[in-house]
């Protein structure tokens, strides 16, 4: 399957990915779609349309550009470790004020990356790192969006599997 050994070289996707996801609609509001994210605990989300196609994700950077920071709370200064993460959704919340109205079509980053559920974990964690993508929207043989990869699920694999051969 891949060039790596063991159990680590025959995950696909499909035994990584999260299957219950939270999806945005393009027509959302910003603020919503920050409200859904903060109450799922997740920082990025796919979009799709009026047809429940994939068209894109929408993570805490896309909504964060609604107007700069300032120097003591921009993104870098509050994305410094997990317990910053409630700090950075209020920054958020404060940012989207403004301009409630804006849709997640606007905010969110048209490129949509995907890999299929049968994609080897390695080459999905290839895809991220080549990209610099935090998560990858996954589809199956129809094209249709079943599950996501986050690069959490890339390290719990990594770490399971390493528990697995102790």
């Amino acid at each position: 399957m891949s060039d790596l050994p063991g159990r680590l070289g025959s995950l696909a996707a499909r035994n990584v990915m999260t299957s219950h996801l939270v999806v945005l609609r393009q027509d959302e509001s910003v603020t919503d779609a920050a409200a859904k994210l903060k109450r799922h605990g997740i920082t990025g989300a796919p979009v799709v349309n009026d047809r429940d196609i994939p068209i894109g994700m929408l993570s805490l950077s896309d909504i964060i550009q609604t107007k700069p920071a300032s120097a003591d709370s921009s993104p870098e200064a509050l994305c410094g470790d997990e317990a910053h993460t409630w700090e950075l959704f209020e920054h958020v919340a404060d940012q989207i004020g403004s301009a409630p109205q804006e849709t997640v079509a606007a905010r969110m980053s048209p490129q949509l990356v995907t890999v299929t559920d049968e994609t080897p974990l390695i080459e999905v964690a290839r895809v991220m790192c080549d990209g610099h993508w935090h998560r990858v929207a996954v589809v199956d043989s129809a094209g249709s969006l079943c599950g996501i990869v986050s690069t959490m699920d890339i390290l719990a694999a990594l770490i399971n599997t390493a528990d697995e051969g102790a």
